[in-house]
């Protein structure tokens, strides 16, 4: 009786495949399901030995590493096992993206109204070959270059202390138009930006495009100064530095602004006024 059962069984598993153009070995297959295979832990413990001892391997790095062994597992396999093991690399999480909204490139109407800043970076040929760093500040409206000068490093409250310093003869802007920098998005600069009054006008990340007047005096600046001698130490970068800022605001014309030097456009323009704080 049971003899007969499994016949009918069998013909039946055999008609039903052949009318479905089924391998009979796949449905047989997929009968016992997806059953974890017994070298399926051999391969686990051996995955953990690897990376234990390499720990700053990836998937694939570990994959060749045992066909090179002899292994004959194909990678599907292995990474199957792999996920399952959670072997994957644990990398740091990415810093979420700043988003800014576009503000467009447009001029100010009068001197002293916007500035804009940013940092060069230079190297000092010396005993420790140190690498620089120069702040530049110009006004907008004038292309004038408040303030050009190398240190060692610029925090956000030597900044804050620079334009301290401007202010005492310049007055007070509208606003000042900035990248991203760590010193620039720094909480010292927002609380002396709200105490002062000034709006800081920040660009989209990865668009130096949208500061381009301090980006034009950057590659001025390195053109005409830094790129045409070797400099030993900080103090005499410094000095070639303010040598070049004199001519730059008083000697060379300027495209820009119907080629006047900025010193001369500023005293054309009524409209420029000191609001210096005594």
């Amino acid at each position: 009786m049971i003899s007969s059962l499994s016949t009918n069984l069998c013909e039946s598993v055999r008609r039903c495949c052949k009318v479905l153009k089924l391998r009979r070995q796949t449905y047989y297959h997929r009968l016992r399901g997806n059953r974890p295979e017994e070298r399926d832990q051999e391969i686990a413990e051996l995955l953990h030995r690897v990376t234990q001892r390499f720990v700053a391997w990836g998937f694939w790095m570990v994959f060749h590493y045992l066909r090179r062994q002899g292994h004959p597992w194909n990678h599907k396999k292995i990474y199957r096992i792999w996920k399952a093991q959670g072997l994957h690399l644990r990398l740091p999480p990415k810093r979420s993206k700043i988003r800014r909204k576009y503000l467009g490139l447009l001029p100010p109407d009068q001197i002293n109204e916007g500035w804009s800043m940013d940092f060069l970076s230079d190297w000092v040929v010396g005993p420790n070959q140190e690498r620089v760093r120069i702040i530049n500040i110009m006004d907008e409206g004038s292309r004038k270059a408040l303030w050009t000068e190398a240190h060692r490093s610029i925090s956000a409250k030597t900044l804050t202390k620079i334009l301290d310093q401007i202010i005492q003869w310049r007055g007070v802007p509208s606003y000042i138009r900035c990248d991203n920098g760590p010193e620039f998005v720094s909480d010292q600069l927002r609380r002396w930006a709200d105490r002062h009054g000034v709006t800081i006008r920040f660009i989209q990340p990865g668009k130096p495009s949208q500061n381009g007047l301090i980006e034009r005096l950057n590659g001025t600046l390195r053109k005409e100064c830094l790129n045409l001698e070797w400099f030993e130490s900080l103090p005499k970068l410094n000095e070639q530095i303010q040598e070049w800022w004199q001519a730059y605001n008083t000697i060379r014309p300027h495209s820009s602004i119907g080629y006047l030097t900025p010193d001369e456009y500023e005293k054309r323009n009524q409209n420029f006024y000191f609001s210096a704080v005594a």
